[in-house]
Formats: C-alpha cells, sequence, structure tokens
C-alpha cells in the first residue's frame, strides 16, 4: 500500500510538471500568433501613411483635369462670345461642384493675381490676391500662378491654421492648370491633414471586422485613453483612461504605458470575454504608432488554453484515485484471508502493478504526444509537413551562424512552380494538393546534414543550404532541384508533368539576413519567371534595378491613358505603281514625364500581362480612326488604315462587338481598315482565331498577316483563314539586295500573294535600290525609312497635302 502511494504520488508530481511545461510552450506559441497579427497590421497602416502625399496629390489633380475639361469645353463652345459671357459660363459650372467629403472645390485666379472664382469666399472675386501670404510669410497666388504658367501646370505647399485650431499650421497641397485662353489658372487644394484622416477612417472601419478563433479581436485606442475600436461596439467613442478594473488596475492606462515606448506583451483581467460575456484573464500584444498617436493590441484569454489541460489533468487524476482504491483494496482483502498464499500473491499483485504503470505511462506519453502535435502544428505546414515560415527563419539565421564561423556561403533558393494554377483547374486541388505533398518528400531527400527546405505558401518552397565553398556549389544544387521536375509525377492515375522558377540569393554578397536574403532570392524569381519560365538566376544589382524599374513601368502604365500620355503615328505605305500614298500603319508610341520615352517592345508585352492591353487597342482604334478620317475629308481621299492587333486583344470575347461600335460611333468605313495579327497568335489560339477573323471579314475589315515567312505554318494559315494582304518581314528586306537566297525567298512570297489574289507588303525598305527593286519584283506596297518614320498626324497632313 505504501508502495503504491509512493508511486502514485510520483507520478502526480511528474504529471503536474508535463502539464506546466506544456502550458508554458503553449503560450509562447500564443504569444508569437497574436504579435504576428499586430505587426501585419502595422506594415498595411505604415504602407497608407507613405503614400497618404501621393495618394492627395493624384486625387486633386485628377479633379483639376476634370475642371480644366469643363472649362476647355465651353470656351470651344462659345470663344465667339465676349470673354465676360464665357467666364460667368465657366465660373457657373464649376462653382458648386465639391468632391472629398465635401471639403474641395475649384478657384480660378489670373496669373497677375485677380481672384475669378472663388466659391467659398465670393467676396474674394474681383480683387487683387497678389500680396496674399500663408502662415510662413509665402506668396499663395504669386508662386502659384507663376509656376503654372511656366510649366502648364504643377503643385504647390502652403500652411495655414484651421478655424477650430488656430494654435498649430497644416500643411496644404495645391495643383493647378493652365488655361491660356484668359491667362488663368484653375487651382484646387487639400489639407494633408483632412487626407490622412480619411485614412484612418477606413483603416478603422476595416479593423473592426478583422475576428480569428473564438474569441480574438484586434483593439485601437489613442493615446488620450479614447476607444476607437473594439469588439464591444459600446466601448468605442469612449475614454477608459481612468476606469479601473475590480482589481484597481486600469487596463488602458497600463496598455498605453507600454505602447508609447514601442510595443510589449501584458497581462490582466478583462472586464469581459466576447464568448461568455464574463471577466476573464487576458493576454495581450500591444504596440504604439507615434505618427497617429494610436495603440494596437490584440490578445488571447488564459482559460482558452488551460480549458483543455485541465481536462485531461481531471480525467487522468480520477483513472489514479480509482486505480489506487481498487489495488488497496484488493490488497487488503488478500492479506487478511489469504496469508497463506502471500507468494502467489505477491506475484500476482506485481501483474497488476506492472499493467498499472504501464497505463499511468501511456497517460503521460499521451500528454507527451499532445504536446509534441502542438509544437509540431505551430513549426510546420499541415500538407506537407515541411518547415513553415516562422521555421524557416530560424533555420536560416542558424546557417548564417554556421557560414560566418566557418568563413563559408550560404544560399537562399527560392522555389515557385510554374502555371500551378492551369494544374488545380485542369485536374482538380486534391491532384495540386497531392502533387505538392510528393514534392515535399522528394525535397527533403535532396537535404544533407544542416540544410532545410520549408513550404513558404502556395506553390512556393524555400531552401536554405549554409557552409557552402563557392557560387558552383550553389548552382549544382539548383540543377539537382530541377532534375525532380525532369520526370512527370503519377497522381491518381494521371501523369502530370510541371516546372519550377528559381531565384538565388547568397548570404554574405547579397545580404547578412533572413528577411533580406528572402526578399532578394523573391526579386530574381519574379525575374527568372518573366524572362523564362523553369529557369532560374541568382540575386545581383542589375536585376534588382531592373526589377524595380518594371514595377515602376507597370505602375506609370496604368495611368498613362487617364494622364493622356499615349500616341499615335502614322507610317506611310507607298504604291509602287503610282508612288502615291495609299495607306498608313498606326503605331502606338508613349511617353512619361518620369521615365522619358518607352519602346513599344517593352510596354506592348507588359500591357498583355497585366490586362490593358485591350484598352490602349481600343484607344489606338478610336485615335486612327479619328486622325484618319480627319485626313481623308481634308484631301478628298481614301487612304486605308493598318492597325496592329495583340494576340490577347483578338480572343477577347467583347473585341468585335468594341471594334465594330467604335467604327460606327465616328462613322469611319471598315473596308478602309486592316487589321494587322502576327502568326504567334495563330499558332496558340488558332481554333479560337479562326470564327472571330471570320467575323471581322463579314464585317468588311481587311486581314493581313504581319511578319509573313518566320513562322513554320504561314502557308497553312493563308489556305484555311480569311487573310487579304501578307506583308514581307525586315528581316528579309534587309539582305534582300545581298544575299540570293533572300531575294529568291522575297520573289516566292510576292508569287504566293499574287496567286492568292492578296495584297503584298513589304516592310523595313530604307533605301532608293530597294526600293526599285521591289518594284521589279512586282510588290504592290512599301513601307520604311526611305520614305518616312512613323509621323504624328499634322505633320503627315501637312505633309501628304502638298504631294496631293
Amino acid at each position: 500500500m505504501w508502495v503504491n502511494f509512493i508511486v502514485i504520488n510520483g507520478n502526480k508530481i511528474k504529471l503536474a510538471h508535463d502539464i506546466t511545461t506544456l502550458q508554458q510552450s503553449f503560450i509562447e506559441t500564443e504569444k508569437e500568433t497574436i504579435k504576428a497579427q499586430i505587426n501585419q497590421l502595422f506594415q498595411q497602416i505604415n504602407y497608407e501613411i507613405n503614400t497618404t502625399e501621393a495618394t492627395l496629390k493624384k486625387n486633386i489633380q485628377h479633379h483639376i483635369y476634370q475642371a480644366h475639361a469643363i472649362a476647355t469645353n465651353i470656351y470651344q463652345q462659345n470663344k465667339h462670345l465676349p470673354e465676360a459671357q464665357v467666364t460667368k459660363l465657366i465660373t457657373d459650372a464649376l462653382r458648386n461642384i465639391r468632391f472629398n467629403q465635401g471639403r474641395g472645390y475649384f478657384f480660378i485666379y489670373k496669373t497677375a493675381g485677380t481672384s475669378v472664382m472663388h466659391p467659398v469666399l465670393p467676396t474674394m472675386e474681383g480683387s487683387s490676391k497678389w500680396d496674399f501670404k500663408d502662415t510662413r510669410g509665402n506668396y499663395i497666388v504669386r508662386d502659384m500662378g507663376k509656376i503654372v504658367k511656366d510649366a502648364g501646370e504643377g503643385f504647390y505647399h502652403w500652411w495655414f491654421v484651421k478655424p477650430r485650431n488656430k494654435g498649430q499650421e497644416f500643411e496644404k497641397i495645391g495643383f493647378g492648370k493652365y488655361f491660356a485662353p484668359y491667362d488663368w489658372f484653375i487651382g484646387t487644394g487639400e489639407y494633408i491633414k483632412d487626407v490622412e484622416n480619411d485614412i484612418k477612417t477606413r483603416l478603422l472601419e476595416r479593423i473592426d471586422h478583422i475576428r480569428y478563433g473564438k474569441n480574438g479581436y484586434i483593439f485601437v485606442i489613442d493615446y488620450q485613453g479614447n476607444i476607437l475600436s473594439h469588439a464591444n461596439k459600446q466601448l468605442v467613442g469612449t475614454n477608459r483612461l481612468k476606469v479601473r478594473n475590480l482589481q484597481g488596475v486600469s487596463i488602458v492606462e497600463e496598455g498605453l504605458k507600454i505602447a508609447t515606448k514601442g510595443e510589449g506583451f501584458y497581462n490582466y483581467i478583462s472586464p469581459i470575454m466576447p464568448s461568455t460575456g464574463q471577466p476573464a484573464e487576458k493576454m495581450s500584444f500591444i504596440k504604439g504608432l507615434p505618427e497617429w498617436n494610436w495603440a494596437i493590441g490584440t490578445g488571447s484569454y488564459i482559460s482558452e488554453i488551460e480549458t483543455y489541460l485541465t481536462e485531461r489533468k481531471d480525467s487522468i487524476s480520477k483513472q489514479n484515485h480509482n486505480e489506487f482504491f481498487k489495488i488497496l483494496w484488493v490488497s487488503s482483502f488478500l492479506t487478511v484471508f489469504f496469508v497463506a498464499l502471500s507468494f502467489l500473491l505477491s506475484n500476482y499483485l506485481a501483474r497488476r502493478f506492472s499493467l498499472y504503470e504501464s497505463r499511468i505511462n501511456r497517460d503521460f506519453s499521451e500528454l507527451n504526444t499532445i504536446k509534441e502535435q502542438l509544437q509540431h502544428q505551430a513549426l510546420h505546414d499541415a500538407l506537407t509537413q515541411l518547415p513553415n515560415r516562422a521555421l524557416l527563419d530560424d533555420r536560416i539565421v542558424q546557417g548564417i551562424a554556421l557560414s560566418k564561423n566557418t568563413n563559408k556561403s550560404l544560399a537562399v533558393v527560392f522555389v515557385d512552380l510554374d502555371d500551378f494554377k492551369k494544374i488545380n483547374d485542369l485536374y482538380g486541388h486534391s491532384v495540386g494538393d497531392s502533387l505538392l505533398k510528393m514534392l515535399g518528400k522528394k525535397f527533403n531527400q535532396l537535404l544533407t546534414a544542416g540544410e532545410s527546405v520549408a513550404r513558404f505558401g502556395g506553390d512556393e518552397f524555400i531552401f536554405c543550404f549554409p557552409e557552402l565553398d563557392n557560387l558552383q556549389q550553389a548552382e549544382h544544387k539548383v540543377k539537382c532541384i530541377q532534375e525532380i521536375f525532369n520526370t512527370e509525377f503519377a497522381i491518381d492515375g494521371k501523369l502530370i508533368s510541371s516546372s519550377c522558377s528559381i531565384g538565388i540569393a547568397m548570404y554574405p554578397n547579397d545580404a547578412d539576413k533572413a528577411e533580406d536574403l528572402i526578399s532578394k532570392a523573391d526579386i530574381v524569381l519574379y525575374k527568372s519567371k518573366s524572362q523564362q519560365k523553369g529557369s532560374f538566376l541568382f540575386f545581383n544589382e542589375t536585376i534588382n534595378k531592373q526589377v524595380k524599374r518594371d514595377f515602376t513601368l507597370e505602375a506609370q502604365l496604368r495611368s498613362a491613358l487617364d494622364n493622356n500620355e499615349l500616341s499615335v503615328l502614322y507610317q506611310p505605305q507607298i504604291s509602287t505603281k503610282t508612288g502615291a500614298l495609299v495607306g498608313v500603319e498606326a503605331l502606338v508610341r508613349w511617353h512619361n514625364a518620369t521615365l522619358g520615352h518607352i519602346s513599344p517592345d517593352e510596354f506592348i508585352h507588359l500591357a498583355e500581362d497585366i490586362g490593358m492591353i485591350n484598352d490602349i487597342g481600343l484607344f489606338v482604334l478610336q485615335q486612327s480612326m479619328q486622325d484618319i478620317l480627319q485626313f481623308n475629308q481634308h484631301n478628298n481621299t481614301a487612304i486605308r488604315l493598318s492597325i496592329n492587333i495583340s494576340p490577347k486583344q483578338l480572343i477577347n470575347p467583347k473585341f468585335v462587338v468594341q471594334t465594330i461600335k467604335k467604327i460606327n460611333e465616328i462613322g469611319f468605313a471598315a473596308h478602309l481598315i486592316t487589321l494587322e495579327i502576327t502568326e504567334n497568335v495563330l499558332i496558340a489560339n488558332v481554333k479560337k482565331a479562326q470564327p472571330i477573323l471570320q467575323q471581322l471579314k463579314e464585317a468588311g475589315f481587311k486581314l493581313s498577316l504581319d511578319d509573313f515567312g518566320t513562322g513554320y505554318s504561314s502557308l497553312y494559315y493563308l489556305n484555311n483563314l480569311p487573310i487579304n494582304e501578307i506583308k514581307i518581314d525586315r528581316s528579309f528586306i534587309d539582305k534582300l539586295l545581298i544575299n540570293n537566297q533572300n531575294e529568291s525567298l522575297v520573289r516566292t512570297i510576292i508569287a504566293i500573294g499574287k496567286l492568292s489574289q492578296m495584297t503584298v507588303v513589304a516592310e523595313g525598305v530604307e533605301t532608293k535600290e530597294q526600293f526599285e527593286r521591289l518594284i521589279q519584283l512586282d510588290c504592290d506596297k512599301i513601307q520604311g525609312y526611305y520614305f518616312d518614320r512613323p509621323l504624328p498626324i499634322d505633320i503627315l497632313t501637312s505633309k501628304y497635302e502638298l504631294k496631293k
């Protein structure tokens, strides 16, 4: 009996110790989780703060462009009237327009300082504000008028106090645009503080809807103790700085002490748990945002952690208690009544004790298994069982320390599956998940001691290879990863082919921190995929600059149409029979104030990738039809208009309808338009393209096969598609006079065109000798620098009007 008591008591002590250890481990995991929630939210807020001024500038510039367009339109329609009448029409149109929650309005000044329109202070109208200054002594109207008149438009900063806050000045940003007919500038302005307040309101609305788990939410308090966001809506808008809980502690005051110094954890008794409505002990993480005087935090209730552990502890304790009394009763009975059988009974009791001990051991084993499962789940991906991002960072940090001690290198290899979405769409998500699990196992088999691989998220994996002697060793590791994709994967009776793109960053050459190495590996991965899927790239500064340029290019292109940065030029097409202008090819050009002139080869491909090609194509179609229609009417002629069509634009379901709608709106004859398509659209989507081309032909359009002769199946397209024209690629024209084989090819292409009753156009003609030889070969039309470079419509009109 005493032995049993001692054993059970010892097991109870061990059980209590293990439960305490499990509790501490679980609490640490919870801390990391809630801290990550807040840090992620801070990244979003900092982005909003950093882009406040840019957002404000873009907003007021957009409104001024609209106002200027209204004024210009009114002036154009009424410029025969006196200035005073036109001025009244314009000010009547603009005076009552409000924007930005009613704060924004338009004002008009003469550049000499006279107020033409001021909706808020109409008494100023007609008076001079030439000497009007802000709180810092800057001449507002005088300086802004000079900027706008010199540059055509521009931004200006000035400072004012507000009626409700005369003890502090606030920065205001204005934008004005010059209105030349009356020497005006039309402008507006907005306080940065007001825009920042709009952003705060929007963020607080978003934070109000953040929920996770059963009781998880985000709270926001300003440094004065006012509740800005909380799960309990009754607290929002109240000041809780001096409110104390049952323990006499001001929870808000304690949290603000931590937040104003930076960040940290603290425990307290929360007045209410959302799921129970009762007070409960809570562990929270809070972080200060000094730019806005905000404290942002979240937390986890201790009772949620303890509930499960308490249930397990009670169950095992009850079992221990029952077993103890059972053994005690049997031992007492056998001792009294079967003393004579003590030897036999001792053996029996030994067996019973062994069984009881094994049960206790199983219970403790179960607790340890639960503990290990919780630790494993916190640090590993549920699908592939590979380490997750949290464990990956730790592995990279350890690898950097190890490589630093041995004076060697470390490689962070970022792997992304190519076209993984297509696999999910074609075979289903279960097959995609199976592929990821299979890859996780194969990746693990590549690793040697000290190396690691983690699933970064989705179809992305990151390897860490420490203690490398040189770049060649890293390249060998990368090629081993690629070899995995050289064979097909058998999943559910299907053979799946896949490939991957890879970006590599090296310690210490590229960075010495885990986050920076991952970021730079991601940058070159992006570049690797854009250049050629299935390849790999090492990080270098050239690629870094190129990727930054790509991001800048994309950002600028998205606003290029709104900012009127795109234009259309026209390259003449000359008849070899008459030497006269018979057509033009419309070519889009882009000039950006930041980037300068950008090549079409660069931005057309980008427009296809980001889904802007259809909008740009419609712009070129509309602008070129308007220009050439005006040219034809002015010259009493009917020259043809050739327009290049992007592959993605052609197979857009709305392309045919939008194109026909545009020509009907403008009144351009469809039979005068030639739509140029390249062979790559036919190679990739011939089944989709064929009915679309037939619809265009039936609508009256002519169709041209551009770069003819460079593809492998051009004759097939001539025989099966409604093509009216073929264009000889400039690569053949360049060597026309110096390569007999090239001349034979050109002669053959022209003969094919004649036999197929198609017009043949030679592009890239740059010399008189090429022109004369193409006349001899009976080519129909010529275009190239020998005649003209692509021209703006005004130069085309003036130049070819003289030749009319």
